[in-house]
């Protein structure tokens, strides 16, 4: 017996056949195009991560942070927010702020962008746009440690001084706490103004 298919059937069949190909073509697309849809969806919505990871797992952060000691000489610091450590010995200071009792009455203030004090030893280091004001003096420096045991701060960086008609620049800067004293130790220059000059029997007025 033999098998034979009219051209119509056959023209059919292929049509049929085609059609079967296209629509399987289409749903291979479909697919491939959601699986893609799905990955872009994924990594666009992905959060992004954190931006200090390490400040973070460092230790604890407070907002308004303040700390005082007692004692003879006591001071007070303020900072707009603190990275505590896990062992509580190390504070990194945003914006720290100290105000000191000289040991004659007198009070000293100490202003910075970054600071660290260290909880065992009552230590404390202040770094960028450092200014220390006592009376209507003004000192400027880049950086600056003071030390509980001994009541000093220093410096070894340029220092420059504003007050009344005084303006002086140097380097290295040495604070006294409890003598209120304030010296700037090496290479010196001074500008005064408003003298007023007097006889050489005359005294300068003070």
């Amino acid at each position: 017996m033999g098998f034979g298919m009219k051209h119509k059937e056959l023209e059919r069949w292929y049509r049929l056949r085609n059609i079967r190909r296209g629509a399987q073509l289409l749903i291979l697309v479909s697919v491939v195009l959601s699986i893609s849809g799905y990955a872009a969806s994924v990594f666009v919505s992905r959060p992004a991560p954190a931006e200090s990871p390490e400040l973070v797992e460092s230790g604890s952060r407070i907002d308004n942070f303040t700390y005082s000691t007692p004692g003879a000489n006591p001071w007070e610091l303020e900072a707009s927010s603190a990275i505590i450590a896990d062992s509580l010995d190390k504070i990194e200071l945003t914006n720290p702020r100290v105000v000191y009792r000289g040991g004659k009455g007198g009070t000293i203030y100490l202003s910075a962008k970054v600071g660290q004090l260290d909880r065992k030893s009552n230590n404390v280091s202040a770094h960028g746009d450092v200014i220390i004001r006592y009376k209507d003096m003004k000192f400027a420096t880049g950086e600056i440690t003071y030390s509980q045991a001994n009541h000093q701060a220093k410096s070894s960086s340029p220092v420059s001084l504003e007050g009344g008609d005084l303006s002086l620049t140097g380097k290295g800067l040495k604070v006294s706490i409890d003598d209120e004293e304030i010296t700037i130790e090496r290479d010196v220059e001074a500008r005064l103004f408003n003298v007023r000059l007097v006889g050489p029997k005359n005294r300068l007025p003070m």
